[in-house]
């Protein structure tokens, strides 16, 4: 079995249209051979519980069965990958999303030219 370790809950983002590794496919063809194995080994118990006729139906698939498991063991997928989608990076929360109210200061009212004089606004 590959000993790379995978992390739970991430997500993989592909960025070619290259097909599976070496790796993955390895462990595809382990996982059909043990299965094949176990069938084997259940045709072997079968064998040995039923009854005559059934028995050497049994006997016989336990013995051609690891033929046909090493053939469709090494049987290679053509599995094609589509072309990727592509990535849409998350929106990322800006620092201090909720920034305080922004008021501009006030105008400085405009300064008396001469103190002294006193201008009469009302009429």
């Amino acid at each position: 079995m590959s000993k790379r370790r995978e992390r739970a809950g991430e997500t993989v983002i592909s960025v070619t249209s290259a097909q599976p590794g070496r790796s993955q496919d390895l462990d595809g063809r382990i996982v059909r051979y043990a299965w094949m194995m176990s069938i084997r080994i259940v045709c072997f118990v079968l064998a040995v519980i039923t009854p005559s006729p059934w028995r050497w139906m049994f006997i016989v698939a336990a013995v051609f069965l690891p033929y046909v498991a090493v053939v469709l063991a090494n049987t290679q997928r053509t599995t094609t990958v589509s072309s990727p989608d592509p990535f849409i990076a998350p929106e990322r929360p800006a620092i201090g999303s909720h920034p305080g109210v922004v008021t501009q200061p006030e105008p400085d009212p405009e300064p008396d030219p001469d103190p002294g004089v006193k201008i009469d606004t009302e009429k």
